[in-house]
């Protein structure tokens, strides 16, 4: 594979702190990817900033597309400022399938996907919402074992740039989440875990937005609990490196808002979901059964 020098990065190596630039913020782009992030049998660490992380996704992704574009964006990461076009073997992007027939598919998705990022404006220093495209032009070769050529859009770079904050993503672990619900709250929490705060709120939609649930799916609160918040939670609290409590906020009987706490694991709660994504899938959701948080209407934040 023709990809970006990384560092290699072992299962149980402890990660350093970045260096700090000097008399300046320390921003997203100045963290590498390291380790083997496109492989899903290797550890590696993708860098994605904050504001592709707490993101307002018109374009609903799933599973696939949305470790497809963070692939794509590891791949690239080490040298998004300074090239312009990134070029990275099909094979490398397929996992364990056989043929590149998802890949096609996937490129259109991203190709056509846009999404509205709250960012800096550096003209006028004020918050603003850009709508920007996710994947800017791009070229595949014909050969099931050629290369796609790929960019990002301008507006997006710009944003991408003056990033200070960002959710650094264990490879491995996202490999592992089998829905896109689990992976984007994972990324959540992965952006926050490293803040001096433990909890945070959101508003109903704000969370809906975040996880990437497509607009006019789940809009009762009951469903979208039943069917995205539950399951993701389950999965996240099994596989990843933390434990997250989500709590339903009342005004009245109406849910107003979701209260989300994170905290780490203890080493050994960290070796067990280490050792859990060491096994089979088969069976998995029976293990974790019984250690979900439930969130109920009548559920209070602690």
């Amino acid at each position: 594979m023709n990809s970006t020098t990384v560092t290699t990065l072992d299962d149980d190596e402890v990660e350093k702190p970045a260096p700090v630039r000097t008399g300046a913020h320390l921003y997203a782009t100045d963290i590498k990817v390291s380790g083997q992030p496109l492989d899903p049998g290797h550890v590696g660490r993708i860098i994605k900033p904050r504001e592709l992380v707490d993101i307002i996704e018109l374009t609903p992704l799933n599973r696939s597309e949305t470790i497809l574009y963070n692939q794509l964006l590891a791949h690239a990461w080490n040298n998004i400022r300074t090239t312009p076009v990134h070029k990275v073997l099909k094979a490398s992007l397929r996992g364990s399938h056989e043929s590149n027939d998802r890949l096609h598919d996937a490129f259109d998705k991203l190709m056509g996907a846009w999404a509205k990022i709250r960012a800096r404006d550096q003209q006028t220093g004020a918050m603003a919402t850009f709508r920007v495209h996710l994947l800017g032009s791009n070229k595949e070769e014909d050969q099931d074992d050629g290369y796609f050529y790929y960019t990002f859009p301008p507006d997006l770079l710009a944003v991408i740039a003056q990033s200070k904050a960002w959710a650094t993503i264990k490879s491995h672990i996202m490999y592992a989440l089998r829905s896109k619900y689990s992976i984007r709250l994972y990324e959540m929490v992965e952006r926050r875990i490293g803040l001096n705060k433990q909890h945070e709120e959101f508003t109903i939609d704000e969370f809906r937005s975040m996880l990437g649930v497509q607009e006019g799916k789940l809009d009762r609160y009951a469903d979208f609990n039943k069917y995205c918040l539950k399951p993701a939670l389950g999965e996240v609290n099994h596989l990843t490196d933390f434990v997250v409590q989500i709590a339903a906020v009342k005004r009245g009987r109406a849910v107003e808002k979701l209260h989300m706490a994170w905290f780490k694991k203890s080493p050994a709660d960290l070796r067990q979901a280490h050792d859990e994504r060491e096994k089979s899938r088969i069976g998995r959701a029976a293990r974790w059964t019984g250690r979900v948080e439930v969130i109920s209407f009548d559920e209070e934040p602690v």
